[in-house]
């Protein structure tokens, strides 16, 4: 321990270190919040996109323009808007920050008062500024109060905030110590308190929201995934037999299949796509620049020859001027031609219904009669069906919304607003209308696999329906039977009372084991006992259907991660022309512009497992010109993965399957329940599983190869831990100026002269937080990695695992390693052979590390705050990233498109160490408090904005990691204690003797009873954690029979006066009781239910004719203010222009808002329970059974180049699909786009 019994010995960070660091904090901080007051109101894309960018239920009305009026607005938002609009997730989040506020307000007012003249008055020093010592010449930063009055020893240089900590009491004034006790204790006492009461909040909250009647309605509430189902079990019959003794019994059961292989060949398709898409892209804006130079070159001969002027500034810029207009009309006009378009995205469900159909068909050839578009109109000419628009038809998902937005690019990322709308009808059509009507189709038409492969024996009935296809027939279950009566009299799906059945038994005697036990089988149970279980449908040992393995194949299989079920070959017919030469490729358009030499070109990896980024070498790696050869790979593996997806039966079973209940009930039920005889089979069982969430690349990872994992990715952490300690202490010893200084004596200078010794105090009270945030910023990325290789079957169970990870690496590396920094290596030895020194080694090391981490708190909460309000990332990526990354029309959408979103598994540990430090150093340095305050205040109101108005959640873990980050929390607690318990050890009297051991034996006392306390907390809270009790179920069916009354009065199938309520809709109410009203404050009466009521989801804007007729003065008004107004009222044409071209701009940006989500909304309320049904059956079908043959989406240009691209492609193959519709190039080769890429499929959005 002699490194660390030298780090006693001086003094840790100076004042002016800390002084250095808060200023240049405060400077970030002022810069940063300046921006962002001076950008929030011009740029609504980057600080307010979920003004507009967002379905209806999630908008948010724009925040008011003064600074002040932000404020008061994010205080007076309610807690509940804030979970109906952000989610849980993000709710616990801000209610977290707010917790550790309610816990360090009170003890800043209790614990400063009177510790801080406890240590300060009388003490040691109370030198508040300079490295002087006192007249007794003692060391404060002992802990022990050694005295140092000998000349021999070291003399005390402990000043700055130092004189306010535990180190500066005297040693003859030890009985102090008592008030560092009783307010330790206090401190525990309140902390246990408030953590508790946070977890009943927690439970209440949690409990209203999956019991509300939208929620009840999803399929994720219903839905359980069951893992381990042993093979026997592995069948429909079977698991329908077994779960169906739950109240309501089963809607739906999906087997699921090990489909690695093809989702191997989907990501490389992925990969060549857009590989193929970037390359032809950078072909027609070469051969488009080449023409302009040409031209530049012809006129500037022609002039010369005529011997006329160049053209002016003002007749360029008219020029560019109609280049742009034309380029805008053919965007926003849909004009273009299209190949290789199967119509198989669906956009509404009448399509959906249609697609589901004609999987069962795979051998036809041909759909079941439904009118298979896609939900767009034909263009005028071309290739193909397309998906524009001719004349006044829409396109896109889009009605048009304005003309002659010019200007706009820049801020719109190359989208074009598209032109006025038709006339809307005034009235929504009727729930019954043919709008709204989805006819189911017969039991008998719903998907089921092909049962013609070899694996499954003659005579058996192909019953089990694989990933989302129902049953050839009706069930045999008496209870379970879905039949056509009912779904011609349309009875409700969830609501149809099921009961239990049991398999058919023709002898009684088959229900004992007689098998005779010998007497040295003592593994047996006796001779006559009942035999196991046998599932329904169960005919004996060839059941279920499974290939006998070879021997190889056995052993092959059993190898993780290089095992796997062996596939049977298949001959996939020709995907190209084979005779197609390149040499053929001889007149096309772009040889008119430029050589072939100058075509995209790239090297070719010499394996397949290569990863894509690395560089080939001109000796190894083969040349190949992009464009044919991604042609030829993109044709063959969308021949390919279109079979496969036709014969799923190839694919091998896997253990696991999702089990839809009709109620919630059950599900919670399933789950909580011993489903299975033997351990570890049917487990672990997973209930609110989005279908959205599903990490299905892991859904094949076995029991014993996730633990396997498991240990993998636990030693990886571990080892990170370790490796990323040095770095980390390194960075604690810059900040340590006057250690430096003593173990370097060549770094003497910094002390001889004090000019220098300032610079250099101030630099090291940056730096350091600094260096240690790059550091850190890696780490996440990792974790999330190591967290799906750990077998996580969903993405919460990822951000759960992450979470875990990360609060252990910054606890560590952040806090441990940074106090112990001086002696790592040698502690570690240390505490290997004397694990009991550990009170020691933290009283010994902790107090002196103090101020580090006041100056890398208030540096954090500073900088990360404004940070978060400047929205920096998004920033450099619209501006910087995007401006150089993004050239296809894309990637242009995809970034006007996308949505911050948060990744709460590595945002929460952030914060649970903060909570940590504080904690610890709440007796020891008590002033910390005062900056845990300013932290966690500022953190919360930034990340308020943040949720509000910027971040979209996809995906809600239902707020699962609020009481795993409190747990974490009472870490803090324990490190605190262990460092008192150290720390009054170590006390010392004037006569050398041990003065606080009734305080050490106390603070021992109270570790234990903080471990039985947290234990008995989890024991007792952590069912209702996750899951529901039997007591909500009554209460939570009288709200689903509330809310379908009122749905069923605003889709007109009820009258008003038929429940004896008052004319005029019924007032919808949210989970606390309370009118749900609109944004705008008015009463939601019909809005919501009937803008729904169509169901023709990107059909059209709704809202795009009420923009023409506001004529962007409403939008001018909520988003400029009254500061926009002022300015249009100056008379100077500059000013005037640059604020119509404002207001153009956030007209534009909105508009990419209401192309996607005009006339549509993702709320599951609003469709009847077949329609759900529709759409769950494809949403827990394996995404590689889902995934559609993407398009290769290029841009327009007026010179045919993209025209004969998409032409030779159809010449050369029909299995790519490319299209050019509602691209364009502008004036300056741009893309520009004004709708969403073909292949877009809106029913996507629909959250279920």
């Amino acid at each position: 321990m002699s490194d660390s019994g030298s780090a006693q010995k001086t003094q840790g960070i100076t004042l002016i270190a800390f002084v250095t660091a808060l200023n240049v904090s405060l400077v970030v901080f002022g810069v940063q919040t300046g921006l962002f007051l001076l950008l929030r109101n011009k740029l609504s894309r980057i600080f307010k996109p979920k003004t507009y960018l967002v379905p209806e239920r999630e908008r948010t009305e724009p925040p008011p323009s003064s600074p002040w009026g932000l404020v008061s607005t994010l205080l007076r938002f309610r807690d509940r808007e804030i979970i109906k609009k952000c989610g849980l997730d993000a709710y616990f989040f801000l209610r977290y920050l707010q917790t550790l506020l309610v816990i360090f307000i009170p003890m800043a007012l209790v614990i400063i008062p009177i510790l801080v003249p406890v240590n300060y008055v009388g003490g040691i020093s109370r030198n508040f500024s300079s490295n002087t010592t006192e007249e007794d010449g003692t060391n404060s930063t002992d802990p022990q109060g050694v005295d140092y009055s000998d000349p021999g020893e070291p003399k005390s240089n402990i000043t700055g905030l130092d004189t306010l900590a535990w180190g500066n009491v005297r040693k003859d004034q030890t009985n102090r110590y008592w008030a560092h006790l009783v307010l330790a204790v206090l401190v525990i006492i309140w902390v246990c308190g408030v953590f508790f009461t946070e977890l009943r909040v927690y439970i209440k909250i949690r409990q209203d929201w999956l019991t509300t009647a939208e929620h009840r309605l999803r399929a994720s509430a219903t839905t359980v995934l069951v893992s381990g189902i042993p093979d026997k079990w592995l069948t429909e019959d079977a698991l329908r037999g077994l779960f169906d003794v739950f109240p309501g019994g089963l809607r739906n059961v999906y087997l699921t299949r090990d489909l690695t292989h093809l989702l191997d060949k989907i990501a490389k398709r992925d990969l060549i796509h857009q590989q193929l898409e970037d390359a032809m892209t950078e072909l027609i804006i070469m051969a488009k620049k080449a023409q302009l130079k040409k031209r530049e070159q012809d006129e500037k001969q022609a002039r010369r020859a005529s011997k006329s002027h160049r053209p002016t500034k003002e007749e360029k810029l008219e020029r560019q001027k109609r280049e742009d207009d034309a380029a805008k009309r053919q965007a926003e006009g849909g004009h273009g031609i299209s190949s290789g378009d199967r119509h198989d995205v669906p956009h509404d469900l009448e399509e959906a219904e249609a697609e589901a159909e004609a999987e069962i068909q795979p051998q036809a050839g041909s759909t079941t009669g439904h009118n298979m578009t896609t939900g767009f109109s034909k263009v005028t000419g071309g290739i193909g069906k397309g998906v524009g628009v001719v004349g006044h038809e829409v396109f896109g998902g889009a009605k048009r919304i304005t003309r002659g937005l010019d200007n706009q690019i820049e801020v719109t990322s190359g989208f074009v607003p598209i032109g006025p709308p038709q006339a809307r009808s005034p009235t929504p059509p009727s729930r019954g209308s043919d709008r709204r009507h989805v006819q189911l189709p017969d039991e008998r038409d719903l998907p089921r696999p092909s049962f013609q492969s070899s694996n499954y024996p003659q005579g058996v009935k192909s019953e089990d329906r694989m990933m989302g296809a129902q049953t050839a027939q009706g069930h045999t279950h008496a209870g379970s039977t879905i039949s056509q009566d009912s779904m011609l009299k349309k009875d409700s799906v969830e609501l149809r009372q099921l009961g239990n059945t049991t398999r058919k038994l023709s002898n009684l005697e088959d229900m004992q084991d007689k098998e005779p036990k010998e007497w040295y089988q003592f593994w047996k149970p006796p001779e006559g006992g009942y035999a196991s279980p046998v599932p329904q449908g169960y005919q004996g040992d060839d059941f279920p259907f499974k290939k006998e393995k070879t021997f190889w194949g056995k052993v092959k299989s059993s190898l993780p991660f290089v095992g796997g079920e062996e596939l049977e070959p298949i001959e996939y017919p020709k995907a190209y022309n084979e005779d197609w030469k390149e040499e053929q490729d001889a007149g096309a358009e772009w040889e008119k512009w430029i050589k072939k030499s100058k075509r995209p070109t790239h090297r070719l990896p010499i394996f397949d497992w290569t990863p894509t980024w690395l560089p080939g070498l001109p000796l190894l790696n083969k040349k190949v010109d992009t464009i044919y050869w991604c042609r030829k790979e993109l044709a063959r593996l969308n021949l390919e993965i279109e079979t496969d997806q036709k014969n799923p039966e190839r694919y091998p079973l896997m253990k696991s399957a999702f089990i839809q209940f009709n109620h919630q009930v059950a599900a919670h039920m399933a789950c909580q329940s011993v489903i299975h005889h033997v351990p570890r089979h049917m487990a672990p069982r997973t209930v609110e599983i989005s279908p959205d969430d599903v990490l299905w690349e892991n859904m094949a990872i076995s029991w014993w190869s996730e633990w396997l994992r498991t240990a993998l990715s636990v030693a990886v952490v571990a080892g990170m831990i370790i490796l990323w300690a040095f770095p980390v202490a390194f960075t604690s010893s810059i900040s340590q100026i006057s250690t430096l200084t003593d173990e370097f004596p060549w770094l003497s200078f910094i002390d001889d002269n004090k000019t220098i010794h300032n610079i250099v105090s101030g630099v090291a009270g940056v730096l350091p937080a600094v260096i240690l945030a790059l550091l850190l910023w890696l780490v996440p990325i990792l974790m999330g990695f190591l967290a799906g290789f750990k077998g996580a079957k969903t993405g919460a169970q990822r951000s759960e695992t992450v979470q875990k990870f990360y609060f252990a690496f910054l606890f560590v590396q952040v806090f441990l390693v940074v106090s112990l920094a001086t002696g790592v290596l040698q502690t570690l030895e240390d505490l290997a052979n004397h694990p009991t020194m550990i009170p020691d080694l933290l009283a010994e090391n902790l107090p002196k590390a103090a101020n580090y981490f006041f100056s890398y708190m208030i540096l954090q909460a500073l900088s990360v705050s404004s940070g978060t309000l400047l929205q920096i990332g998004a920033l450099l990526n619209w501006y910087v990233i995007a401006r150089m990354m993004n050239k296809t029309a894309r990637n242009k959408w995809s970034t006007n498109t996308k949505l911050p979103e948060v990744n709460w598994g590595t945002y929460f540990p952030v914060y649970t160490n903060f909570a940590c430090i504080a904690l610890i150093y709440s007796v020891v340095a008590p002033i910390i408090s005062i900056f845990a305050i300013i932290t966690f205040s500022l953190l919360w109101m930034a990340n308020r904005y943040a949720m509000i108005y910027v971040n979209r959640f996809t995906i809600d873990t239902g707020g699962v990691l609020y009481p795993q980050a409190i747990n974490q929390t009472f870490t803090g607690l324990y490190v605190m204690e262990l460092c008192l318990v150290g720390l009054f050890f170590l006390v010392r009297d004037q006569d050398g003797e041990v003065a606080c051991v009734p305080q050490a034996i106390i603070m021992i006392i109270s570790i234990f009873l903080t471990v039985i306390y947290q234990f008995l907390l989890n024991r007792s809270f952590g069912p209702l954690f996750r899951y529901l009790p039997i007591t909500f179920e009554d209460e939570a069916v009288l709200r689903d029979e509330a809310f379908q009354r009122a749905q069923d009065r605003r889709f007109g199938l009820v009258q008003d006066d038929d429940d004896g309520d008052s004319k005029g809709e019924a007032p919808r109410h949210d989970e606390d009781g309370s009118q749900i009203t609109s944004m705008d404050g008015s009463d939601d009466k019909t809005g919501r239910g009937n803008k729904f009521a169509n169901l023709k989801p990107v059909k059209g804007i709704v809202r795009a004719g009420t923009w023409a007729t506001r004529g962007g003065k409403t939008t001018y008004d909520r988003t400029l203010g009254k500061a926009g107004r002022g300015l249009m009222s100056v008379s100077d044409t500059i000013t005037k222009y640059r604020e119509e071209r404002r207001k153009r701009d956030l007209e534009a940006q909105r508009a990419i808002g209401d192309a996607l989500y005009g006339d549509f909304h993702d709320e599951i309320e609003d469709l009847t329970p077949e329609e759900r049904d529709v759409l769950v059956r494809r949403a827990f079908m394996h995404s590689a059974l889902r995934a559609r043959r993407p398009t290769v989406w290029i841009p327009r240009d007026d010179i045919g180049v993209s025209d004969d691209e998409i032409r030779r492609t159809k010449e050369f193959s029909e299995h790519i699909w490319i299209s050019n519709e509602g691209t364009a190039l502008d004036s300056k080769v741009r893309v520009v786009y004004g709708r969403a890429p073909p292949d877009f499929s809106e029913l996507d959005i629909i959250n279920l």
